[in-house]
């Protein structure tokens, strides 16, 4: 299913809440112009896809789980988001708690981000270690070396 998602912009970034807590197999995803979130919560899957309606900077964007997700996208221009995404999304809206418009963003401060760690852009936020219980046992990688002549 899909989880409820905030939003809120500056001139130069975006944060998107997932309102979700104790997320367990937590994936981020991104990429210029999409968000993929998946994760499980209270035993219930929650997945969604966006296409981002402006391009972001993927190595600038951050994220945080201390309370609920957060996501801070960090766009690749200055200029105003008529919303986050393309196309129908009933689940996202706007996070008015944190928004800042044109006129009052001078004011407002920027996201904090201090405690948010990086997303990985790669494939997977899972580090690729080998899988322990893969077939090639070790004892075929160190087969000693013949140093007879």
């Amino acid at each position: 299913s899909k989880p409820n998602v905030l939003w809120a912009q500056r001139k130069d970034s975006v944060l998107v809440t997932v309102e979700l807590t104790n997320v367990a197999d937590m994936k981020i995803s991104l990429e210029e112009r999409k968000l993929e979130f998946s994760g499980a919560s209270d035993g219930i899957d929650y997945a969604f896809s966006l296409a981002l309606f402006g391009p972001i900077d993927t190595s600038g964007s951050k994220y945080s789980t201390k309370r609920l997700v957060e996501i801070f996208l960090k766009k690749k221009g200055e200029e105003s988001w008529d919303k986050l995404a393309e196309g129908k999304n009933p689940f996202v809206k706007c996070d008015w708690s944190k928004w800042a418009d044109s006129d009052d963003e001078d004011e407002k401060p920027g996201f904090d981000t201090a405690s948010m760690g990086a997303i990985d852009t790669g494939e997977s936020t899972e580090t690729d270690l080998p899988d322990v219980d893969s077939d090639v046992s070790l004892d075929d990688l160190d087969e000693p070396l013949d140093i007879e002549d």
